[in-house]
């Protein structure tokens, strides 16, 4: 796709400075030449300004008058570009259809407008909307719902009576609706719980690959619109997220907790059962969250990197908190006795 320049300001909003010219592709400043547009978005970058060879930038209005080539002012550059990039790269769009080396019950509901694509197999009972395309090796199981426009990779694994609604992207490896890990002790071994729950995913969600997402033991688990999950995540039964929540790879969610609106998880972040944690809540990477969250905020533990040596010792002082806890409240008791 191409565009010239004036379009691409109408379209995200930003104030053309400079000549029009016609773009062909986003690039980094560094390496942009005669076509494309790059961006900065921080001060960081201006060193750059001088030396690209891009027809054109997305810069804030402060970065302007340092500008060599014609310009996209916007206060939001990194959003500007963004919108850009879904303009010049739309997503490949299959041909409708279903591939002669598909597998389509004779009870699933395909829309005329749907992609099958060779050695999909589509249950009895399943239903894929208009435009929805299921990739290569995908497998969407008995009664599970595909919403219209929702893209799924190649293999793909959608368990049965699963719902997933419009305009979602599903990467390779996903599994929606494997069962929960429930199990009780039974003498010397585990019973194994039914989990006859669900799994309810909203519109416009995004999930990277290879994450899981199982269904719940009673309640569906619920994951809400525009709900955005990185890689290789395990969201356990009986979870719920609200809307527009964005959660980084590796996070994993134990059972029945319930994660609010508008909340950015990072990485390796780690969350035990039910708990509750409200709206608009930053937990950082590699947080171990081991109680409810009731006000909105940001949040971390864990120890963050040092040399080895300091390492060690400071952890060799942390095993000493509880008795150096103990020791101060002792002499508080004392110091309070004395002034008595």
């Amino acid at each position: 796709m191409e565009y010239n320049l004036s379009a691409l300001a109408q379209l995200t909003g930003s104030k053309l400075v400079g000549e029009d010219c016609l773009i062909t592709n986003i690039a980094e400043i560094s390496s942009a030449q005669q076509g494309d547009i790059a961006f900065i978005s921080s001060a960081a970058y201006t060193d750059f300004l001088t030396l690209t060879k891009a027809s054109a930038l997305i810069i804030k209005a402060e970065f302007l008058e340092a500008c060599p080539v014609a310009a996209l002012v916007s206060d939001n550059p990194r959003l500007a570009y963004a919108k850009i990039a879904n303009l010049l790269y739309p997503p490949r769009k299959l041909e409708s259809g279903i591939s002669a080396n598909a597998i389509v019950a004779e009870t699933a509901r395909v829309d005329e407008t749907a992609s099958i694509a060779a050695g999909a197999v589509i249950a009895a009972g399943a239903v894929i909307g208009a435009g929805a395309q299921i990739g290569s090796g995908c497998v969407v199981e008995e009664e599970a719902f595909i919403g219209n426009n929702t893209r799924l990779s190649a293999n793909v694994t959608i368990g049965y009576g699963c719902v997933v609604g419009d305009d979602c992207i599903i990467h390779s490896g996903v599994v929606l609706g494997a069962d929960g890990f429930g199990f009780v002790k039974d003498g010397d071994g585990y019973l194994k719980i039914p989990q006859i729950g669900s799994v309810h995913i909203g519109n416009n969600v995004e999930i990277g690959a290879n994450t899981t997402i199982d269904r719940g033991a009673l309640e569906n688990t619920v994951i809400g619109n525009g709900v955005k999950l990185d890689n290789q995540i395990q969201i356990a039964h009986g979870v719920s997220i609200g809307d527009n929540t964005v959660i980084s790879a590796a996070t994993a969610i134990a059972g029945s907790t319930h994660i609010g609106s508008g909340c950015l998880i990072g990485g390796l972040v780690g969350i035990v059962e039910h708990l509750e944690i409200t709206d608009n809540v930053m937990i950082t990477g590699r947080t171990m969250v081991s109680h409810s969250i009731t006000q909105s905020g940001s949040y971390s533990s864990s120890t963050p990197m040092d040399t080895t040596a300091n390492w060690r010792k400071n952890s060799a002082r942390f095993r000493r908190l509880d008795e150096l806890a103990k020791r101060v409240a002792k002499l508080e008791k004392t110091n309070k006795s004395s002034d008595d």
